[in-house]
């Protein structure tokens, strides 16, 4: 108990030390002249989806002549991504509920983004601000955050909050399904993804011998690596021995542990670790296709990825980026947690063994009818200012 009041203190000290250093900073930023000003709202600054996808949004602003300022709740890797961009970046527990704060720390911005459900507060607190809330979650709203909070009774109020905001954008038209039953104003605003296939000699594939199909992401029930599993059982046998399943992503919970010890007796399956930076892009190099099974994501970067490199895709129907997909074109869409309609998928997959390339070729026309930065820059730009 005492060991935790001595690291609450310090968490304390270090953050009103850190408070005075920013001010110092907001002080010289506010010196700098802009066409306009925009504070970006993080709860976190990791190097995941959404605040990566605020990094793209940050980039769009700087290139149309505007200034950029993140306020985020905690600290994080990609501070330092932003602040190579020049922006500065401002982190304390207190921007999520102190308004005095907030506003202190946005006072001379025009515009606003509330970055994920998470920074819904600032959607409330800041004042004569213009707040885009850009949300990046689907289901997960209504089934988490907004039962927790009811059962709760924390305030603001997010479902309030969702009725109330007047400038809402989502990624996807599967989360505007949700976001749609208590705003109807809700925008979509696609995410996107840098395009590095010539960097990366990203091309057309051909299966050699067994197809591989690849999944990304930690191993977890809600991203259905147990639905996946069922499937293959379900294979007819012949089906079965022509393909390989390669599973890369974090398996550190009991739910991946189950799974790997139920899977022994299946060598089509190969477990592997999390993927980044370059052996992320060999990952896609060496399948032939991708699967995204998740039981609810709002869209799917690797649904994305898995395009701009070329890769058909089978995709669960409680994926946002099911837009991608033109079933029988470039892959197919299965029934969302039924295991017996991904297996059907899979035959298909299969059967299309001499069309992958196309498919693939076909996912890349995906891409770049609507996944590159560009299409995203103005889109997102043209949202803020509205």
């Amino acid at each position: 108990m005492l060991s935790r009041k001595i690291k609450k203190l310090k968490n304390w000290l270090q953050n009103r030390k850190n408070l005075q250093l920013f001010r110092l900073q907001l002080a010289e930023d506010k010196q700098k002249t802009a066409a306009y000003r925009v504070v970006l709202v993080s709860h976190e600054l990791s190097a995941t989806g959404a605040p990566l996808m605020l990094l793209s949004a940050a980039a769009a602003i700087l290139a149309d002549g505007g200034r950029v300022r993140v306020l985020a709740y905690m600290d994080g890797l990609l501070r330092q991504e932003f602040e190579a961009l020049g922006i500065p970046v401002f982190f304390h527990p207190a921007f999520r509920d102190n308004a005095a704060l907030l506003n202190e720390f946005a006072a001379d911005c025009a515009y606003a983004v509330a970055n994920t459900v998470v920074a819904y507060p600032a959607v409330n607190l800041l004042k004569d601000i213009n707040v885009l809330w850009w949300i990046h979650e689907g289901q997960v709203i209504e089934k988490d955050y907004i039962a927790r909070f009811r059962k709760k009774k924390i305030r603001p109020d997010l479902e309030g909050t969702l009725r109330s905001a007047k400038k809402i954008a989502v990624v996807s038209d599967y989360a505007r399904q949700v976001v749609g039953r208590y705003n109807a104003l809700a925008d979509v605003l696609s995410l996107a993804r840098k395009d590095v296939a010539a960097v990366q000699g990203f091309e057309p594939k051909i299966p050699r011998e067994k197809i591989r199909i690849g999944m990304l992401g930690a191993v977890c029930e809600i991203k259905g690596q147990d639905i996946v599993l069922e499937a293959l059982r379900n294979l007819p046998r012949d089906y079965r021995a022509q393909i390989e399943l390669h599973i890369a992503g974090r398996q550190d919970n009991d739910f991946a542990q189950a799974l790997l010890v139920g899977s022994k007796d299946m060598p089509e399956i190969f477990w592997e670790a999390p993927k980044q930076g370059n052996e992320l892009w060999q990952f896609y190099r060496d399948n032939d296709a991708v699967l995204v099974a998740s039981r609810d994501e709002s869209f799917s970067l690797v649904a994305l990825e898995a395009c701009m490199a070329y890769r058909p895709l089978i995709v669960s129907s409680h994926v946002g980026a099911k837009f991608l997909v033109v079933s029988g074109k470039n892959g197919f869409i299965f029934e969302n947690e039924n295991a017996e309609s991904l297996c059907q998928m899979i035959i298909r997959l299969v059967d299309c063994r001499d069309k992958l390339a196309d498919m693939g070729r076909f996912s890349r026309q995906q891409y770049e009818n609507c996944g590159t930065l560009e299409s995203f820059r103005q889109k997102f730009l043209d949202l803020l200012k509205k």
